[in-house]
Order: structure tokens, then C-alpha cells, then sequence
């Protein structure tokens, strides 16, 4: 058991783990709309930044509610964040500035064309995650504390990072009707991040303040599970109809048993390593169905 929790916290707590699921479900898109089996030089300098901006921003997250909202925190969390938080805000802003100038280094002037005609869709990320955790405008109160928002922000950022930036960073334009399977393919991998989402709220229901009103909160634990898999359900459906790869209609599959394992609250390691990790697995399944074709 303590092998576990030491897991949890190496993997799950420095934010490591939730980093290589962004970069390694990023992966699955550039396989997926280059195909091609594996990544080029400037693709993995790409998945480099993905991976680090992710690791920041989830670190910044739980350091701003650490200090403003400690309550509001599993205190095996709170405990690591006070005592790691400041090297580990050090550590993922030093490899964010490192793997930002390599990929624009490496990408070199083929990407600065790109770069600013995508640079709205950057800034609207970058506003998301950070408003997420802490809102400077007004009551400074993260999106995170306000009703309704919570789920629409973190799916809508994952889907940024996954699926709008791979396809991007290919040349890929949102506009050509060709491509109209992408808007799809966002959508889908939208639901699939709602869907795994919501056991975390099921988790935290005792610990979020009623005025969240997060799903768990007005409709209970079974009822939001029930509407996590309708969208899993959904998501593995889209995958199936608009993506060029069903790698990730077999992972939005395989998440439903899972998602339905945490209408009762369980181990960190079921949030922080398993459910994460299905986005590890989005990577992992796309590369391994582009093998079979």
C-alpha cells in the first residue's frame, strides 16, 4: 500500500503523469492526421511543449488553491503541494521555457506562418487554464468556483491541447471543407474528457463548497455517473464516425467500466494514475491501430 501512495505522489502529485497524457493523447492526433506510425523531429519538440504547458499549468492550479482554498483540498495533496509546491513550480516553469524555445527553434520558419494565424486559439487556451484556477478580473474567483463552468473549461482545454493544436501544427485548417471530420473529432474527444471528469467532482463532493453546484451536488453521485457514460457512450460513437484512427473509440469504450467502478469515491490512485491514464492510453491506441491498417 505504501508503495502505492509513494506512486501516487511521484506520478500523480508532481503532475508528471497528467503531462504525458497530454503529450502522449497529442501523440494520437499527429499520428492519427499525418498518417504516418511515428513523429518527426519537430513533432516530438511539439509534444515536448503539449506535455511541459501542462505540467505547469496543473501545478499552478493546485499551488494557487493550495494557498487561497486549502480546504478545498484532499489533505495528502495539501501536505505534498506545502512542502514540494515551490520546486515543483520552478521545475515545470524551467521545462516550460525549454520545450516552448525548442519547438520554435526546431519548427523554424515553416511554423511562424502558422504560429500567428493560430495564435487566437494560444491565447484563448492560455486564458482557459489559467482562469481556471485563478480569475483576475473581479472577484478573482477561478472558473473552477463557479457554477457550470468547470466541466465546459476542462474539456474545452483538452481539446485545444489534443486536437485543435496537433491539427494545427500540421497545416491542417479548421475552415477547408475537407476537414470538416475535425470538428467532429473535437466534439468527441470533448465528451470523452467530460465523461472522465466527472468522478472527480464525485470524489471531491464533500469538499467542494454547495455553491459549486457541480454535478454530484444537484443530482447525486449515481445520476452523474449515468450522464458521464451517456457521454462516454456518445464520445466512443463520434470517434467511430468522424476520426481517421478508432484508437480512440476503443479507449472512450474501455473507459466506461471504469468511469462506472467510481460511483463511490476510492483510492487517490484511481483518480490521479487510472483515470488519467486513459488519456496515456489515447496515444497508445491510436499508434497501435495505425499498425493494423
Amino acid at each position: 500500500m505504501s508503495e502505492l501512495s509513494d506512486m501516487v505522489k511521484r506520478l500523480g502529485f508532481t503532475h508528471l503523469w497528467i503531462a504525458v497524457a497530454a503529450g502522449s493523447s497529442a501523440a494520437g492526433s499527429l499520428i492519427a492526421f499525418s498518417e504516418h506510425e511515428s513523429v518527426q523531429s519537430t513533432d516530438w519538440s511539439f509534444l515536448w511543449a503539449i506535455s511541459a504547458f501542462t505540467g505547469w499549468v496543473y501545478t499552478f492550479q493546485r499551488w494557487m488553491k493550495s494557498t487561497r482554498n486549502p480546504e478545498q483540498m484532499p489533505a495528502s495533496r495539501l501536505d505534498f503541494m506545502r512542502k514540494q509546491g515551490g520546486r515543483l513550480g520552478v521545475f515545470w516553469t524551467l521545462l516550460t521555457i525549454w520545450a516552448a524555445a525548442r519547438w520554435l527553434f526546431e519548427a523554424g520558419t515553416p511554423f511562424a506562418h502558422l504560429l500567428t494565424r493560430q495564435w487566437p486559439l494560444m491565447l484563448l487556451a492560455a486564458v482557459m487554464s489559467i482562469g481556471y484556477a485563478f480569475n483576475p478580473i473581479g472577484s478573482r474567483r477561478g472558473w473552477r468556483e463557479r457554477p457550470h463552468l468547470k466541466l465546459p473549461t476542462i474539456a474545452l482545454s483538452w481539446t485545444l491541447a489534443t486536437i485543435v493544436f496537433p491539427s494545427s501544427h500540421l497545416g491542417l485548417s479548421w475552415w477547408d471543407p475537407e476537414n470538416t471530420h475535425l470538428w467532429g473529432i473535437a466534439i468527441s474527444q470533448a465528451l470523452f474528457v467530460a465523461g472522465i471528469t466527472v468522478p472527480f467532482d464525485v470524489r471531491d463532493v464533500r469538499l467542494d463548497p454547495h455553491e459549486f453546484q457541480t454535478w454530484p451536488q444537484r443530482w447525486g453521485a449515481s445520476s452523474s455517473i449515468r450522464i458521464a457514460l451517456f457521454l462516454l457512450a456518445i464520445s466512443a460513437s463520434g470517434f467511430v464516425v468522424f476520426d481517421l484512427n478508432w484508437g480512440r473509440a476503443a479507449v472512450a469504450i474501455l473507459a466506461l467500466p471504469v468511469v462506472a467502478w467510481t460511483i463511490r469515491p476510492r483510492k487517490e490512485a484511481a483518480y490521479s494514475i487510472l483515470l488519467d491514464g486513459l488519456l496515456i492510453l489515447q496515444g497508445s491506441a491510436v499508434f497501435w491501430f495505425s499498425t493494423l491498417n
